[in-house]
């Protein structure tokens, strides 16, 4: 626990993509038994997850961490093993993932296109209980990563099977039109700073059960 703590306090104070969020995604955790992590990449996001889930005092506890390519996460595993945090992990594009559980809160930060967004957010709201929490939608907010980084549209479309449309433009447009079809979930917090974060909120869960 400690030593989990001490790496959470170090990456919230050193400059990365994301680090002035990190308490914002630990505090939310906390509020949670179960962690879907789409998008590990440097495994930053990934020790404020587990440090929040493990603040919570819940009898079970776990980490789903999901990246398109392996991901260095030996050290996180290592330590894990002395909480009562449990870690899994698949190393395969997020939209052939297969999920047989609900998860208390999913946090995306994948390809940062529209085309890819609206597919997560259909494919994984109906298995999220509390959040829904996206990273870079400021950065990313108009146009897609691939049109701000200058890469071939063209080719990703073919490799795809997308519209170049969905490639070019940017993440809002995807959690917008999310929100006006499914009144069930509400922008709940959004930040601007360090690229940008954007929490989405379900409604009580029980209730939502029984609305269906």
């Amino acid at each position: 626990m400690d030593f989990i703590r001490r790496k959470y306090q170090l990456l919230s104070q050193t400059p990365s993509d994301i680090f002035e969020h990190l308490p914002t995604l630990c505090k939310y955790a906390s509020d949670c038994e179960s962690v879907l992590e789409l998008g590990v990449r440097g495994c930053v996001s990934s020790w404020a997850f587990i440090y929040g889930l493990l603040l919570n005092q819940k009898p079970k506890k776990i980490l789903l961490m999901n990246d398109l390519l392996p991901c260095n996460i030996q050290e996180l595993l290592i330590v894990s093993k002395q909480t009562d945090v449990m870690v899994e992990y698949c190393w395969v594009n997020d939209l052939q993932l297969v999920i047989d559980s609900e998860v208390d809160l999913t946090f995306i930060d994948t390809w940062h296109v529209y085309g890819q967004l609206k597919r997560e957010l259909e494919k994984f709201s109906p298995i999220t209980k509390k959040y829904i929490i996206m990273h870079d939608t400021t950065v990313d907010e108009i146009h897609g990563e691939s049109t701000r980084l200058g890469l071939n549209i063209h080719e990703q479309c073919i490799e795809t099977g997308w519209e170049c449309q969905e490639i070019e433009e940017g993440l809002w447009k995807a959690i917008d039109e999310f929100l006006e079809t499914h009144p069930e979930w509400s922008l709940h917090q959004r930040f601007v700073n360090n690229n940008g974060l954007t929490i989405l909120k379900r409604k009580d869960w029980i209730q939502m059960k029984l609305d269906l």
